[in-house]
């Protein structure tokens, strides 16, 4: 007995020590973590994107979309992926899918739009509360393989397993072990044979319901850190957080010992680390999974409203975030219209999101825009720079620029076409696809089109490309929409001038160098430099300069000379 008696001071001299540096870990965590936030304010809270979390990232909005949404095209066209990644600054993987659909939605109500502004400033506001609201939220944390709404939505038609066998496995283990004390020379063998067929099944049983463990945990962490969100005491949320607490209160009993399932920190302690191997030797996390399921299964309204009421929160904060931790920025003012005579825009210092130190561009405008220049001028950057901010404006209500004012807009664009290898499409019939898609919506009643044309019908020859695209440059103007078309067609500007505004950008020509500004000018381009580019890289002087001669015949003739 005397040593039964030494074996259990042991054991429990071994637990005591694990729980206080389990406590001991918890509070160093949360004291790196309060600075690490503290002092990452303003940066993105991810840098590496593998394609396994983009896919489970935009799982939610592919399976929410709405017909007014920023469709494929236009996100591939403005290399949105790359925009999000920068606008990301959140804590939880709810955040993030949250964020990410809301980049894709642009909203066309203006109380919905000035609530999230009030909620962005709350935010911004109160920096010990936000900290507290971050810590709260970083206790739900990421998941990097798994979208959760992905699992949540799928609840209803998950099998909740066999509950019985787990404890018939577990109570097996703790009987053989038990009688190790009386008959210890067959026992130990089979105590030894029940371990290995316990472990064995263990990850046979996980490996089928490994993704729902991880989002079942995460689950349980977003119910029992809600309270912590409700207590950061930021003014001005308070609706926000009783909806939170109000939704997890029917959803107790699915997170009471959820720590059996998983570890109730983040930080991977020693405790939470030995706790595993006692799960997989009892199967404790299958057994509490299987009542898991059952209570979602009674709780999904309540589990959808956490997803948006966390991913709203998430998402505000990130916003918050991102203002800070950018240059200039404005709130933009949208108003409503329903005639095409009130269909504007206007703005000071716009840029772009994804340029180091990039030029600043400013405009007022009530007609379409044709925007010329040289190769390389600028010209495609400024209309991706344009578009992207119309969707900042009706999204994350924030616009990188000095001053920023238009009517609501459904957002279109048309740039980076490329063949379609799989359907056996030229790249003129793709972009012809393309470009009908936005004339249908621009006959459309309701909002205006707000559109982005890259080279227009660069896929045919120059005769039918004049000739057809001022005719679908011409109907867009006409029509209820705003259009932003960039062009190397001189034609085009004299050709559209009653229907168009004209713009340029244009460079200087120093010894063997082009330098551009990329500043915006009103009016048509007057220079050229591809034949320019030629001679830099090394062309026979001979070559290019017969091509500017031909070049000017043209242009003073209207027509080409025969060689």
């Amino acid at each position: 007995m005397d040593l039964s008696y030494r074996i259990a001071a042991v054991v429990i001299i071994i637990i005591l020590f694990l729980v206080i540096k389990g406590i001991y870990d918890e509070k160093r965590y949360k004291q790196r973590l309060y600075l690490r936030l503290k002092n990452s304010w303003g940066n993105p809270s991810r840098q590496e994107y593998p394609q396994q979390l983009m896919d489970a990232v935009k799982y939610y909005y592919n399976n929410n979309k709405g017909d007014n949404d920023i469709d494929d095209i236009t996100y591939n066209d403005l290399n949105m992926d790359a925009v999000y990644k920068s606008v990301n600054h959140t804590m939880t993987s709810i955040g993030e899918e949250y964020l990410y659909a809301l980049l894709r939605t642009p909203c066309t109500d203006i109380a919905v739009l000035e609530e999230r502004e009030r909620v962005i400033n709350c935010m911004g506001a109160d920096e010990e509360g936000r900290i507290k609201l971050q810590m709260a939220l970083a206790g739900m944390g990421k998941l990097n393989r798994i979208s959760v709404y992905s699992y949540i939505s799928d609840i209803k038609n998950m099998d909740s397993g066999n509950k019985l066998y787990h404890i018939f496995c577990a109570a097996a283990l703790l009987v053989s072990a038990g009688l190790c004390f009386v008959k210890p020379a067959i026992m130990v063998l089979v105590t030894a044979l029940i371990i290995i067929y316990n472990v064995i099944t263990y990850y046979k049983n996980k490996a089928e319901i490994d993704p729902y463990i991880q989002v079942f945990a995460f689950i349980a962490r977003t119910i029992s850190q809600s309270e912590d969100v409700a207590k950061a005491g930021i003014a001005g949320i308070e609706e926000y957080q009783e909806r939170l607490v109000s939704c997890t209160a029917g959803l107790k009993k699915f997170g009471k010992n959820s720590w059996l399932v998983s570890g109730g920190n983040m930080s991977g302690d020693i405790l939470d680390s030995f706790m595993d191997y006692i799960r997989i030797l009892f199967h404790i996390d299958l057994m509490k999974v299987c009542d898991m399921v059952n209570e979602l299964k009674k709780h999904e309204n309540e589990l959808a409203d956490i997803y948006n009421i966390t991913g709203y929160i998430d998402s505000m904060v990130s916003i918050a975030s991102f203002r800070a931790g950018t240059g200039s920025w404005c709130v933009p003012v949208l108003k409503y219209t329903d005639s095409m005579k009130n269909i504007t825009m206007e703005f000071t210092d716009l840029y772009h999101p994804l340029i180091e130190n990039p030029v600043k561009n400013s405009i007022k405008t009530e007609k379409s825009i044709l925007i010329t220049g040289s190769n390389a001028s600028g010209k495609s950057v400024f209309i991706k720079t344009v578009a992207i901010n119309a969707i900042f404006a009706q999204t994350i209500h924030t616009v990188l620029a000095e001053s920023y004012s238009s009517c609501f807009f459904r957002v279109y664009s048309s740039m980076a076409l490329r063949d379609d290898i799989f359907s056996n499409e030229s790249y003129y019939i793709v972009e012809i696809k393309s470009l009908k898609r936005i004339l249908d919506k621009a006959e459309e009643q309701g909002v205006p089109v707000l559109c982005f044309i890259d080279e227009v019908l660069r896929g045919t020859n120059t005769l039918e490309r004049i000739a057809s695209s001022s005719q679908i440059l011409k109907q867009l103007a006409t029509l209820k929409s705003l259009c932003f078309a960039a062009t190397h067609d001189l034609e085009l500007a004299k050709i559209l001038v009653n229907y168009f505004d004209n713009y340029h950008f244009e460079e200087t020509v120093k010894e063997n160098d082009v330098i551009f500004d990329y500043k915006l000018r009103k009016g048509n381009t007057k220079t050229r430099n591809a034949i320019k580019l030629l001679n830099m890289i090394g062309y026979d002087k001979t070559l290019t300069s017969r091509a500017e001669e031909l070049a000017q015949f043209f242009l003073e003739n209207g027509s080409w000379r025969e060689l």
